[in-house]
């Protein structure tokens, strides 16, 4: 007897078709959480998260001013912060807030931004959603009742400043310092990546030109475009701080041929900007060259 071939049964209910129809859904799907994954913003962390072991007393203020290792507390790049969280131990904190501060000289503190606390889950890492704007050199802290917020260290370089109050924003205030101390409490930092096209200097007997720009952050600086040549490569890539920033930019190929045929060419340059942490940025300009 000739043995008989089988093949698996396609499920009922449409078949084949409900099958490829499935996939092509399912491809979909992963196609689209890829691109969103893709499109999230980057952020700075600032802060540290673990579970806090000592019991506070308030109504106190605190901003954390130094760490003796892991991530610190201070706002490394000017911004906003999107989201913030504390992580509860066994004993919520009875009006928890977030406390951003800014150093006004000696020891007094201003109190610049504040964000309350939604629900709290008690050993749990809560996060809250936030729109704070934020300058490099601010510090994170947090306002605290009474509950489970702080872990000792017993070392020095874990550093805070304090007043016995829920600070208010606004006033410059006189804060005391002591150590050995961490909160567990961070903010997540999305960097501004708005920068600004200045004047154009043309250097006519090089046949160069000399584009200025204004950064927020520290980041990298980078220009490109068909003809495009700067500081010497056809993509130039490099660390700048914040403030005046400028890229040198030349012709090369056909376009240098250009330059050097009629006297005068233009170019379309690519300038992208990414803060250290952050996102890119891209602005087009148009740059003409003229060389005598």
């Amino acid at each position: 007897m000739r043995q008989r071939l089988t093949s698996t049964a396609p499920p009922v209910n449409g078949g084949w078709r409900h099958v490829t129809r499935f996939a092509l859904a399912a491809s979909i799907a992963a196609l689209s959480l890829a691109a969103s994954a893709s499109q999230a913003r980057a952020t700075i962390t600032v802060g540290q998260l673990f579970t806090p072991t000592g019991s506070c007393g308030g109504p106190i203020t605190y901003l954390v001013t130094g760490v003796a290792s892991g991530t610190a507390y201070g706002v490394p790049s000017t911004g906003v912060i999107t989201s913030w969280s504390f992580q509860d131990g066994a004993t919520p904190v009875p009006g928890l807030k977030l406390k951003v501060g800014r150093l006004t000289g000696g020891s007094n503190y201003m109190i610049t931004a504040e964000a309350t606390a939604g629900s709290q889950m008690p050993n749990h890492v809560n996060t809250y959603p936030a729109n704070i704007p934020v300058q490099a050199g601010d510090l994170v802290g947090l306002y605290q009742n009474g509950g489970d917020c702080t872990t000792p260290t017993a070392n020095a370089s874990d550093t805070a400043v304090y007043v016995v109050a829920d600070q208010a924003v606004g006033p410059s205030v006189a804060f005391q310092s002591f150590g050995g101390f961490k909160f567990p409490v961070s903010a997540q930092v999305d960097p501004t990546n708005t920068f600004s096209l200045g004047t154009i200097t043309r250097n006519k007997k090089k046949g160069t030109a000399t584009l200025n720009l204004t950064l927020p952050n520290p980041g990298g600086l980078t220009a490109s475009g068909s003809g495009v040549k700067a500081s010497g490569r056809a993509v130039i890539s490099k660390s700048v701080g914040a403030g005046p920033a400028q890229l040198l930019i030349k012709a090369k190929g056909k376009k240098k041929k250009t330059l050097n045929a009629t006297g005068k060419v233009k170019l379309k340059v690519a300038v992208t900007y990414t803060p250290t942490g952050g996102d890119p940025s891209t602005q087009s300009v148009k740059v003409k060259l003229k060389e005598k």
